[in-house]
């Protein structure tokens, strides 16, 4: 493929007598005879069609296309051991290995660096590469390839994914300790009439509050993140539905108060999706692993099955 590279040996027998100057010097240092040296000289020179040497009864100096060549000799080799060294590394059993998962938002936020860290402590060598979404785009990534494995929040599992549920998870609604429903109980149809702070459309998160209640008043706003929509209550002062383990800390503290809602909860499935059909132990067992754990340590104790 490339006629006019000579064999490795011959580049470093190259860079020895441009280093020593001599054939002799570097017959020496390369622990070869000087026939032998001689000959590897020889032989490159004519796969390149360059003289890079000039011979004299002072050593060998390299001719000005010579120079050329052992400059690019010293790079080609340098890229060489690179390549050496990651064929090496590939090879082990041991051997680094990458991650690619696509997670919700929620999910990424409350769930999984409790996974991640359980999964690196087990597997070092893996790298997790993390992509923070919502689950529309969670399903996107997996059924477009770009990730081998999913987790999202809610019902709607889209591509004809294969899904596998890790655990619950329970949103509450919650206003702030100033509000006037703060200790009180409402109804589906109040919660239908008021504008809401929600979350992005897309978000497992809205989607569970607008299956559950149905049609909706205009949101009060839309946030990206829990994060977000968590300090919206406060600062906006409107209600909204959130995971209740977003909002521990704040209704620990009083600074929010959870609201009782009428014969409605608003529970939903934490779900792994993979494509349909693959087998993740044979196919990509470090996915498998992450699946186990999560199902192990998910939101809550459910019986993992594919839909």
């Amino acid at each position: 493929m490339y006629p006019n590279v000579p064999p490795v040996d011959q580049l470093v027998t190259l860079i020895a007598v441009d280093e020593h100057r001599s054939i002799a010097a570097a017959a020496r240092a390369l622990g070869f005879s000087q026939q032998t040296v001689s000959a590897r000289v020889a032989a490159a020179e004519k796969t390149l069609g360059v003289a890079v040497f000039r011979r004299g009864i002072n050593g060998s100096e390299p001719t000005e296309r010579g120079r050329t060549v052992l400059d690019a000799a010293h790079d080609y080799l340098g890229a060489t051991a690179t390549f050496s060294r990651a064929v090496t590394a590939a090879a082990r059993p041991d051997a680094a290995r990458s991650l690619p998962v696509a997670v919700s938002n929620t999910v990424a936020e409350l769930y999984f660096p409790s996974w991640a860290a359980r999964f690196h402590r087990e597997n070092p060598h893996v790298r997790i590469l993390l992509r923070p979404c919502n689950s529309a785009e969670v399903c996107d990534a997996v059924a477009s390839g770009e990730a081998v494995l999913g987790f999202v929040e809610g019902a709607e599992v889209t591509h004809g994914l294969a899904s596998d549920v890790v655990g619950v998870d329970d949103l509450v609604l919650v206003v702030p300790a100033s509000h006037p429903w703060a200790g009180t109980e409402v109804t589906a149809g109040q919660l239908r009439r008021t504008p809401l702070i929600m979350r992005e459309e897309g978000s497992g998160s809205r989607e569970i509050v607008e299956k559950v209640l149905g049609q909706v008043a205009e949101p009060a706003g839309e946030f990206g993140s829990l994060s977000a929509q968590r300090a919206a209550v406060t600062g906006m002062g409107e209600p909204t539905v959130i995971a209740a383990r977003a909002v521990a800390a704040q209704v620990n503290s009083g600074e929010l108060v959870r609201v009782p809602v009428r014969d409605i909860t608003f529970r939903r499935m934490l779900r792994a999706v993979r494509p349909r059909g693959r087998d993740l132990p044979s196919a990509d067992p470090d996915a498998a692993t992450l699946l186990a754990i999560a199902r192990e340590t998910g939101g809550g104790r459910v019986g993992g099955h594919e839909r």
